[in-house]
Formats: C-alpha cells, sequence, structure tokens
C-alpha cells in the first residue's frame, strides 16, 4: 500500500528575518567585488528564507563577449542538481508504492533483463553504490565534442562496459547509473522522464522556473527569460561563449536548467518543508551512506557539510556551461543558490561565504575569534578579550558638538573603503559591526568584530578628532591591539585608518594608470 503522506508541522526558523535582510543588503555589492576581484562572469543568488523567497541578484555578463548582462530571471543550467530531483522522483514513486528503492533494473525496466546492470537496485544507484561507470569509455559530450548519450547509447553501454566494479566497494560517483534510474522511472510511469518528473515534481511545486532539459526553440541570453551563455575558463585568455547542448537519456543526471530564486525555493521547500515526499522518503533520502571527507558526505541524490554551523544538504552541478550551488538548512528553514555562467565559477565557495554572513547575523561570532581572542591565544601572556556588546549595548561618543549612539556611528561607516591594497567592507549584521574583506569568497572567515570605543585624534588631521573602532577577533597579523579609525567630514566618514594606512570611500577612491614612487 502507498505510504500516506499527511501534513507536517513546520517548526518556527532559528534565524530571524532580520538577519537575513542584513545579509540581502550587502549581497549585490559584495558580489560585485568578488566578481571585479576574482574576474569571474555572471552569477545568479537567491536565499529562501522561512517560507519566502528573500532575496535574488545577479551580477556580471550573461554573455561577456556580446556584453549581454546577467538578470535573475535568465535560466542556467544546475547540471548535477539533477540528480536531486531525479531521487525526489524515485522517492515520491516510492510514497506511491509505485516501485521499491530495492527494485533492480532488470526487474524494472525490459530492456536491462539479463544485462550486467540487470540485478543492480534503485537504492544503490541513486547512492553512487553501484559500480557503475562515472561516464562511458566515450564522454566527450562534456568538451561538447559529441552529442550526449541517447537512450540507445545508454542501454549499448549498459550490456557492455557499465559495470565497473562490485556494489558497495566504494563511492563512484555516476551520471551513466542516474541515466539508467531515468530509463526505470518511464518505464513505471509509463511517460518520459520529462513528463515524470514534472508530474510528480515540478506541478506539484508550482515552480515555473525549472526545467528537466534544454527545451525546443529556447531563447539565448539577449532574452532576460532566455538562457544565459556559458563561458570558457580565465584559464584560456579571454572568455569564449557556449552554448547550451542538450542531455538526451543523462538529463536525469545532468540535465536540468534554473534560476536561483527557483531552485532556493525548491529546496527549500521539499527538503526544509517536506513538500513532495513522505518523512519516511524524506529522512531515507537523507541518510548517509558515504563519508567523502571529514564532515561531508552522500545520501540518495544529497550531498551533506556543515559550514559555520549550519547543517546543510543539497547539490552541486558541473555542466559545459557553468558551476553550481545550492543548500539547505532544514534547521534554520533557509536556502542559499549560486549558480554561475563559466566552468570555473566558484559558486561553491560562494555559497558557503552567504553561510557564512547570516551565521554573524545571526549573532555567532567570527570563525577564528574566539580562538584569537582566548587567554594564551598565539602563546601569549594575555587573559582574552570578552566578545563586545552589540551595538546598543555599546555606550557611543560625544563627537562633533553632540551626542552619537554606537548604531549611529556604525550606520555612518558602514560602507566599501578602497586603497592601493584593495577593499574593505565595514557591515552592520545582526546588531554587530564587522571588518570584511570585500573581496573574499568567504568573508566571515576572516572577519573582524568593531566596536565604538571613544574618541581621538585624527592621525591624518590632528587639528580634527575621529573614532576608535577597538577590534576584536584579530590573530594579531592586523590591528588586534590597535584600533581602526574613522575620520570623518561633518557627518559623512571621510575614511578608516587601519594601522595607520588610510582607505578612502570607493566612490572617491581612483588609481593613477601607473602608480609611481615618488613623493
Amino acid at each position: 500500500m502507498p505510504s500516506p503522506i499527511t501534513p507536517r508541522t513546520i517548526p518556527a526558523a532559528a534565524i530571524d528575518a532580520e538577519a537575513v535582510r542584513d545579509v540581502a543588503r550587502i549581497l549585490p555589492g559584495w558580489l560585485a567585488s568578488v566578481t571585479t576581484a576574482h574576474r569571474l562572469t555572471g552569477l545568479q543568488v537567491a536565499i529562501w528564507h522561512d517560507g519566502e523567497l528573500a532575496c535574488e541578484t545577479a551580477v556580471g555578463p550573461a554573455d561577456e563577449p556580446a556584453g549581454i548582462p546577467l538578470a535573475t530571471t535568465h535560466r542556467l543550467r544546475i547540471a548535477s542538481h539533477s540528480k536531486m530531483f531525479t531521487a525526489i522522483t524515485v522517492l515520491a514513486l516510492v510514497d506511491q508504492g509505485r516501485v521499491r528503492l530495492d527494485d533492480t533494473l532488470g526487474a524494472v525496466v525490459d530492456d536491462l533483463a539479463g544485462t550486467p546492470v540487470a540485478d543492480l537496485t534503485l537504492r544503490d544507484l541513486l547512492s553512487h553504490a553501484a559500480g557503475v561507470s562515472r561516464d562511458g569509455a566515450d564522454a566527450r559530450w562534456w568538451q561538447l565534442e559529441r552529442s550526449f548519450a541517447d537512450r540507445a547509447a545508454l542501454l549499448a553501454m549498459a550490456r557492455d562496459g557499465a559495470v565497473v566494479a562490485a556494489p558497495g566497494l566504494h563511492l563512484q560517483y555516476s551520471n551513466i547509473g542516474y541515466g539508467l534510474v531515468g530509463l526505470a522511472i518511464e518505464s513505471v510511469t509509463g511517460r518520459t522522464f520529462a513528463e515524470a518528473v514534472r508530474e510528480l515534481v515540478l506541478d506539484p511545486l508550482g515552480i515555473d522556473d525549472i526545467g528537466p532539459d534544454l527545451p525546443d526553440g529556447a531563447a539565448g541570453p539577449e532574452d532576460p527569460h532566455g538562457f544565459a551563455a556559458g563561458h570558457s575558463a580565465a584559464v584560456h585568455g579571454a572568455r569564449r561563449a557556449v552554448g547550451q547542448p542538450r542531455t538526451g537519456a543523462l538529463a536525469p543526471a545532468t540535465g536540468f536548467w534554473a534560476t536561483a530564486g527557483a531552485i532556493a525555493t525548491a529546496a527549500g521547500r521539499v527538503l526544509c518543508d517536506g513538500e513532495i515526499l513522505s518523512e519516511d522518503s524524506a529522512r531515507t533520502m537523507r541518510r548517509r551512506v558515504w563519508t567523502v571527507t571529514e564532515g561531508r558526505h552522500y545520501g540518495l541524490g544529497l550531498q551533506e557539510g556543515t559550514f559555520h554551523g549550519h547543517a546543510a544538504i543539497g547539490h552541486s552541478g558541473g555542466f559545459p556551461t557553468g558551476l553550481t550551488r545550492t543548500w539547505a538548512v532544514p534547521a534554520s528553514r533557509l536556502a542559499v543558490s549560486v549558480l554561475g555562467t563559466a566552468v570555473d565559477a566558484p559558486t561553491s565557495e560562494i555559497a558557503v561565504g552567504i553561510l557564512g554572513l547570516i551565521a554573524l547575523a545571526a549573532g555567532r561570532p567570527a570563525p577564528q575569534s574566539a580562538d584569537a581572542e582566548r587567554a594564551g591565544a598565539g602563546g601569549g601572556a594575555g587573559d582574552g578579550a570578552e566578545r563586545p556588546g552589540a551595538l546598543d549595548a555599546q555606550e557611543g561618543v560625544v563627537f562633533g558638538g553632540a551626542h552619537r549612539s554606537a548604531a549611529e556611528i556604525a550606520d555612518a561607516v558602514a560602507g566599501t573603503y578602497d586603497s592601493l591594497q584593495g577593499r574593505m567592507r565595514l557591515a552592520v549584521l545582526g546588531g554587530r559591526l564587522f571588518d570584511l574583506d570585500d573581496t573574499s569568497l568567504d568573508p566571515a572567515t576572516g572577519a573582524v568584530e568593531l566596536s565604538v570605543d571613544g574618541v581621538l585624534t585624527d592621525p591624518i588631521d590632528t587639528a580634527g578628532e575621529a573614532v576608535a573602532l577597538a577590534t576584536w577577533g584579530d590573530v594579531g597579523y592586523g590591528s588586534h591591539l590597535e584600533p581602526l579609525v574613522a575620520r570623518f567630514d561633518g557627518a559623512e566618514c571621510a575614511g578608516i585608518v587601519v594601522t595607520g594606512m588610510e582607505l578612502v570611500p570607493s566612490a572617491a577612491f581612483e588609481l593613477p594608470d601607473r602608480v609611481r614612487a615618488e613623493f
């Protein structure tokens, strides 16, 4: 009998909405800095939180050679995210009693009976435990030198060469294996894979901007609702635009497309809020089958890891047109998706960076701070320092003839500041002020917390006053014992002095064509 699917009680989010809004406010500017500093092409980013799409943004080009900017509505390939949707589809069929995870390919797909793959179970295939070749002997479709395998080619591989090891010996990630699962879905449902996944997963979710493969007549990047171009790797010089291929019988492994907003919403609703699947099937999907590295695991079409205190599940994707990553955090009803338009886009790193910023905004200290501020830190004789209170607990200062609260000072200095050495960002996250490297893919890791600590003589204009911003969490190479100094021109922050070096607001910063060491 099919397993009953009952409405699930949705827990309150562990992270409040204001924390996510704090991150959303700085997200476009940070991504713009990262894109420029790392010479990236277009990025789409979305954050789903507590039942709503809280933020979506796009930076960089959809087609760099053509000069077309990326929009949040452009469609990007999400590659191996497809495996997550394929696993959800199989488990939906399990919930309906139409198939079992321990059914074999030979029992489900007539064309595979008597072949070397006949005894492989759907469970082993979904967890990459079946010992099936990753891509076959000739997978030049990844270089766009031939078409992706169709059904006939996939069946030919299943009959000769697909099995490379006994099941269960070792994680053997396999796109071919997921293609075979697609054949099983078609056999069980009597539908094409695309029809089945729409009927069982996409239509019930009611999310339009996701699909299982490149549609016929798909528009290109010139249409803001069309498909963005991919881009070649930066190591090969000027970026070349890369076209979007169809994936044939390997669509269950790698064919899907989406917008960042759509995939973040789908991940949030399925993986956090428990839509589509029964609780039993959701637990089965998440249950660890492999430990890939310490703290990183794989279940059924689902990767798992812990980042900045967030226990996250989701998937990544690599395709000839770009790299992508989505993490869902069920305990916080949170999902983050980062989609890139180049084969070297650091989407996994940026997704972790976003989770780190959200952790700061939720009140967690920067990762290195507690160690840097403990007694005896770095082998020294210091007693350590307590974490400063939030801005609303700090005393503020009398400055410019008037009392200004710590929150007012923080709002005045928030922004980006540049020098010859790069760019820093002062940001208010969760009611605290942080010094962030605005070009870092994971700025929370090196974040230094700041507190308003009085008024001192302006070190540049000694006739004036400035505000001291005491640091907490610096490991010692920066400003552990010396405050940052905020210089003001009236109510506006005119610069930040860090260990004697001044950074000016980014809008006021200019570099000459050649920087000369002449004084």
